[in-house]
Order: structure tokens, then sequence, then C-alpha cells
């Protein structure tokens, strides 16, 4: 996988200056590493993707460490036990159990921190 990104130069400089953000992929964000390639802006060009891709497609170390990332980042999406009991309890009083994205996102904001 190879994230690529092209915007105006107004919108690359204000990521660039300041966003202040080392990555663009909400992958390499949440998990701290630049785990995907990212060709963004000015980079951005075919032969840079190709070179990126090319790199990829014959490196089966930096293939297998993609696959193991994307375990990690997947279970990061993952609603946590705390919020899958709370689920389940609201399906117990009757309600019905939300499972959308939005109210998994407003559980986990409720109960960050919680013990």
């Amino acid at each position: 996988c190879v994230v690529a990104y092209r915007a105006h130069i107004l919108t690359e400089w204000f990521i660039r200056y300041k966003a202040k953000i080392q990555y663009m992929s909400l992958p390499n964000i949440l998990l701290n590493s630049a785990i995907i390639p990212e060709a963004l802006f000015q980079s951005c060009e075919p032969a840079n993707l190709a070179l990126l891709l090319k790199d990829l497609i014959h490196d089966h170390v930096c293939q297998e460490k993609q696959i193991l990332s994307a375990q990690k980042f997947v279970k990061l999406l993952m609603p946590s036990e705390r919020i899958n009991q709370n689920l389940a309890k609201q399906s117990l009083t009757g309600k019905y159990p939300d499972y959308s994205p939005s109210a998994v996102a407003a559980l986990t904001i409720l109960n960050y921190g919680k013990p």
C-alpha cells in the first residue's frame, strides 16, 4: 500500500507548516510510524509512485510489516471491551443496540479514561 496525495500549494503549505503532523495517512498517524510510504504533494509524481510501488512489490519484509501493521491498525479501530459491554447493556434494557461507527465513537469518547 502506498499513499498518494496532491493538493493546492496553499493546502500543502498549511499542512506542512501549520498542522505540524508527521504523517498524512490515518494508519501512519495512529501507529506513529511510516509503515505506509507516502508520496505527498510535489513528490506525488508517476515516477516516484512507480518507484515506491516497485520497492514494495519486491521487498517481502516490507510487505510483511505492512500486513502486521494493518492488523494492529484494524484492532485500534475496533470497539474496546468496555464499549462492547455498554452496547450489550443497551440491548438488555430493551433499547436497540447501536453499532454504528458514530455510536461506537461517541461511547469511546464518553468512556475515555474511565477504569
